[in-house]
Formats: C-alpha cells, sequence, structure tokens
C-alpha cells in the first residue's frame, strides 16, 4: 500500500476533489506526545523564544541558551537549573537539559489502496510562575521561577477541512504495507 505525503493544502485539495467525485472515505487524525529534545529553547525563531525570556537569554537562533535565573523545570520532573548554566544548544550538548514537548498530528485517508497523509507538530506552550518551594539547593520557603508546560489549544490541532468531513481520532493505528504492488 503506497503512502503519499502531502502539504496542508495538498491534503484538503486531495480531499475537496474526493468529496466531489462522490467517493466515500474517512479521515483519521493520530495524535501522539513526544519529548526527544526535537525542540529546545536554541532553535526557536525569535518571535517564540520571546516567551522564555524572563528565564533564558540566547545571542541569535542556534546559539546556545543560558539560564537568567534559577528556575524549576515542572514538566522535567522537578529539573532545577541555576544562574548561567547551559540549558539548551543546537549542537554542542549530547543531552540537552531543556526541551520542549509537543504533539506529532497526523491526518490521514486511505483512498483506492494509498494512503495520503498529512503531518506536523504542535509545540507545548510554556507557562512561567514564581512559585514558593523548598529544597536542598533552595533552602525553605525561597520564592523561585517554576516552568511548566501546557498542552496546546485544539484549535492548533485541526486543520481546515472541507464541510461535511467528519473527522475520526485514532488511538492506535496500525499501518498494513502490501510489498505485492511492487513486483
Amino acid at each position: 500500500m503506497p503512502l503519499y505525503e502531502c502539504n496542508e493544502h495538498q491534503f484538503v485539495e486531495n480531499l475537496r476533489r474526493l468529496l466531489e467525485a462522490g467517493e466515500k472515505f474517512v479521515v483519521n487524525r493520530r495524535t501522539t506526545m513526544h519529548d526527544d529534545a526535537k525542540y529546545g529553547p536554541a532553535t526557536l525563531p525569535d518571535e517564540e523564544f520571546a516567551r522564555y525570556e524572563t528565564l533564558c537569554t540566547r545571542k541569535a537562533v542556534n546559539s546556545t541558551v543560558y539560564a537568567k535565573v534559577p528556575f524549576i523545570d515542572a514538566y522535567h520532573g522537578g529539573r532545577m537549573h541555576d544562574v548561567g548554566e547551559n540549558v539548551h544548544s543546537s549542537t554542542a550538548l549530547m543531552f540537552p537539559r531543556m526541551s520542549i514537548p509537543y504533539y506529532r498530528i497526523e491526518y490521514s485517508v486511505n483512498v483506492w489502496g494509498g494512503t495520503y497523509f498529512f503531518a506536523f507538530d504542535a509545540l507545548f506552550d510554556p507557562e512561567i510562575v514564581i512559585e514558593k518551594r523548598s529544597g536542598k539547593r533552595l533552602g525553605k520557603g525561597a520564592l523561585v521561577h517554576v516552568l511548566r508546560y501546557n498542552p496546546p489549544k485544539e484549535q492548533v490541532l485541526a486543520i481546515n477541512l472541507p464541510k461535511g468531513i467528519v473527522v475520526l481520532d485514532v488511538k492506535h493505528m496500525v499501518r498494513v504495507i502490501d510489498h505485492t504492488s511492487n513486483f
């Protein structure tokens, strides 16, 4: 079964043509959460990095990111970062200390033995708050910055599809590849 990767415009245009032809089909949406250090503050564009400037500093895109203030990364198990600590680099760190979790969204439709799909990533939204925390490194009742990640809004996960299309969210999708068409 061949797989055809499309961009958003191609995917929506293919669906529109299928509707005009009167074909019957089902659009599947698969959402998976990842935290594999694919995204971090060093690789973000300046507009997105502005959301992290309370905690971090960098010289330019793809340059090393340093902590401006001590903060706790609540999403990653309460990981503590000190002032001046190298928290992310686009190339130098083997194990990035700070990564941004994201959802991988895949839209697919199976038609005539082929699968057309469109995939994109939606980053979690950072939330920076000041909380009273205690610990070995902080002492008792110290105020510290805390970085939390909130899932992206549902509007970010959806694409503009033609009217009349129902999207099914799938939890476990198994792709069967038919190698008989290669002979």
